[in-house]
């Protein structure tokens, strides 16, 4: 398989390491991807903010899974979750994934910055979670 230019970048980086690929292991993260989708879904009713750190964090598990189905780690530096997005969209068959630096910086900013995360917003990323996350289940 050849390797997008986004990729092979972060490879050279070192954002990337290649490891073994295991398809076993990628299957359990995506189902915990999945379970936490499913608990930002009922979170919402409770707190959206931090519903929408979950759905996040879910997304985020969805596209390592498919990493590592394919030999691929994201490296524990500075700006880890980028690398994430950036293969996101080099990667990942999905109009959704295109959506994920967006939703990490929304996030950032409802921790970090104080913004408000309403019901509409919640509800258009929790649909592009689940997008990704049905490409990563067909990928694998």
């Amino acid at each position: 398989m050849t390797v997008p230019k986004p990729v092979a970048t972060l490879l050279a980086a070192r954002r990337l390491e290649q490891v073994p690929a295991d398809r076993p292991s990628a299957q359990l993260r995506l189902a915990r991807a999945e379970e936490k989708l499913g608990a930002a879904r009922k979170i919402a009713a409770i707190d959206l903010e931090i519903a929408y750190v979950t759905a996040y964090d879910a997304m985020r598990i969805a596209v390592t899974a498919h990493m590592l189905s394919l030999g691929y780690r994201v490296r524990a530096i500075a700006a880890a979750h980028e690398a994430v997005g950036i293969y996101a969209e080099a990667m990942i068959d999905s109009a959704s994934a295109s959506e994920y630096q967006r939703i990490r910086r929304r996030r950032n900013k409802s921790q970090y910055d104080d913004i408000t995360i309403g019901t509409a917003d919640l509800t258009a990323d929790l649909a592009h979670a689940a997008a990704v996350m049905q490409a990563v289940r067909g990928a694998i």
